[in-house]
């Protein structure tokens, strides 16, 4: 079953016996959890029918004996445990996997790595229950997940905002759904929300990010090029060197692909360049209209030489900020 798939168990409250929730990506594994302690137990019934453990606090043999204990003033009994993988003797699980109880539903939150699967308690596991590995998601998918999960707080997140959210936070899916929280608290249900709104809630520059440096870089803008810069070197802590020039090599990437494929058609280039939305396509082909193949060839060269300065190859101690700069000067426009 898929993340969908197990949050529709739980909110409709017809759920199967296990779930292991397992993988790298912990936002899906915490989103559940929190999910099935909300929908499946009701709350006036919490105190007698929902149990909360802790791996390096339990054993496995007193999580069966908290599984097999029948549920008091109600018909269903939840047992949670938070950083499974830090359980010892999995076997002895295998035997309720084979027969759990149907009044019980026992949810496992196994983080930051998978069980071994040639093991049998995992197979009978695979076999009879709901197995679910969570992971992460890809940076060309990031605006869309930002605009679902802004849709499930009641707000309409613009294209821009999701964007320069994405930007700006990176892969942090956990992050992101806090920052989205902020916005919740201060908006009305149903507000639209612009990068206006994004900047002012959240407190990331509306002029002077990342996303906005790409952008000016599409344009040769020198001076937009400079400025922004220049701001973001002021703020080199919540800008940090490695993830900008990642962010400048994945758009000027996909310059270098709309150059290349210049003949296909708008939908073929949203998904050969990972877009989330179609209305970038028309910036990365003026973009592609404005930069030769000479060019783009010598800024990918740059970056992988920056790439290498920024982790402590081949350079001296100069700061992050003094490598930014240089960075920049050495990709801009002439």
């Amino acid at each position: 079953m898929d993340y969908q798939a197990i949050l529709k168990d739980f909110v409709s409250t017809k759920v199967k016996p296990v779930y292991f929730l397992t993988g790298d990506e912990d936002y899906f594994i915490d989103s559940l959890v929190k999910e099935a302690e909300s929908h499946l137990v009701p709350e006036a019934q919490r105190d007698f029918n929902l149990q909360v453990v802790y791996g390096k606090d339990t054993t496995t043999r007193a999580l069966v004996e908290y599984c097999r204990q029948f549920p008091f003033m109600g018909d269903k009994k939840l047992v949670v445990v938070k950083e499974a993988q830090d359980l010892k003797d999995w076997d002895v699980l295998e035997t309720y996997f084979k027969q759990p109880v149907p009044t019980t539903t026992l949810v496992i939150a196994f983080k930051n790595k998978k069980p071994d699967g040639r093991s049998a308690w995992v197979k009978t596991l695979k076999e009879k229950h709901v197995f679910f590995e969570s992971k992460g998601i890809y940076d060309s998918q990031l605006p869309a997940f930002i605009s679902n999960l802004a849709s499930g707080l009641k707000l309409k997140m613009d294209q821009e905002a999701s964007m320069l959210v994405a930007e700006y936070i990176g892969n942090d899916l956990s992050q992101i759904n806090n920052e989205l929280q902020k916005l919740r608290v201060n908006l009305e249900d149903g507000s639209k929300v612009n990068k206006d709104m994004v900047s002012e809630h959240i407190g990331i520059s509306k002029e002077y990010n990342v996303f906005e440096l790409c952008k000016a870089f599409s344009l040769k803008d020198k001076k937009r090029i400079y400025l922004i810069t220049k701001n973001l070197v002021l703020h080199i802590k919540t800008n940090p060197l490695i993830p900008c020039i990642t962010s400048i090599f994945n758009h000027f990437s996909k310059i270098w692909l709309t150059k290349h494929y210049m003949s296909k058609s708008d939908q073929e280039l949203m998904a050969l360049l990972k877009l989330s939305f179609i209305s970038y396509i028309k910036e990365y082909k003026e973009a592609a209209a404005k930069y030769s193949i000479t060019e783009l060839e010598q800024i990918f060269s740059v970056l992988k030489e920056f790439d290498l300065k920024s982790k402590g190859v081949d350079v001296a101690s100069v700061s992050q900020e003094d490598l930014l700069l240089e960075l920049v000067l050495r990709i801009s426009p002439q």
